[in-house]
């Protein structure tokens, strides 16, 4: 059902929420930041103050209500993004027959939301499992999108476990490579999680540009097919961000 101006009352009643998201308004102030009528206001608040999404205040203010308190802390984010983005990431497989993952931030760790195997590369990683961020390259992008203090308390514990001869191990050149992926948009593991893998990793924004997950495409190699593995690899770097721009769009379309 749509009113006067052909905008829905669904559209309406979130102009209205997210009036209330930043501070208590009266009536004719959310009716001045929305552009809906005070009329329209009116009749729109007393269902919402009944279920206790809105509370109102004293003198005529408005403010969130416990409910969207409460709709808000049953929101698994990690659960909506895994099953928004597994046909895209499927897809992307499925393109690249190479497996492909997301992953997210988590505690200082990627942890993999998604994972969906094709070709002939098998990497042990499994869904909802969590490894260090420093030698993957979805960690990569994650600790790259970093502020300067958080990425400063990241590194301040010193040297890191270098799980194979190619992992970055030094906080020192770890910065420098973050530094790289930051100013290239992407990052690739070569071999320092698993001396067999390599992976490709691009970054998903939010609406702010911030980075919320990143998505990789990972294949195998031994001594004699390395640089082969890479230059491959990186031929399907537009595929990647192309699906990782879908991911971000599917999520954030306002």
């Amino acid at each position: 059902m749509n009113d006067e101006t052909g905008t829905s009352v669904a559209e309406r009643l979130l102009d209205l929420l997210e009036c209330l998201s930043s501070a208590p308004l009266t009536v004719r102030e959310i009716s001045e930041r929305s552009g809906i009528p005070m009329s329209t206001v009116h009749r729109l608040i007393r269902p919402l103050v009944s279920r206790k999404y809105v509370l109102r205040q004293g003198r005529g203010r408005y403010s969130l209500g416990l409910a969207s308190a409460e709709l808000s802390s049953r929101v698994d984010l990690d659960a909506i993004i895994a099953s928004a983005s597994r046909p895209i990431i499927a897809n992307l497989a499925k393109n690249c027959r190479r497996t492909a993952h997301l992953g997210v931030f988590r505690d200082n760790l990627v942890r993999y939301l998604v994972k969906i195997e094709a070709g002939y590369s098998r990497p042990p990683s499994r869904e909802m499992t969590e490894l260090e961020a420093y030698c993957t390259a979805i960690g990569k992008v994650l600790l790259a999108q970093l502020s300067p203090e958080q990425l400063d308390e990241y590194l301040a514990p010193g040297d890191f476990v270098s799980l194979t001869e190619n992992t970055i191990s030094q906080p020192g050149c770890l910065r420098t490579e973050l530094e790289e992926v930051r100013n290239q948009g992407w990052a690739i593991d070569r071999g320092e999680m698993y001396p067999e893998l390599r992976c490709l990793a691009a970054p998903i924004h939010d609406r702010t540009g911030r980075v919320m997950a990143a998505i990789s495409v990972t294949d195998t190699c031994n001594n004699e097919s390395l640089y082969d593995v890479e230059e491959e690899l990186l031929k399907l770097l537009p595929r990647i961000t192309e699906a990782a721009e879908e991911i971000s769009a599917l999520l954030l379309v306002p």
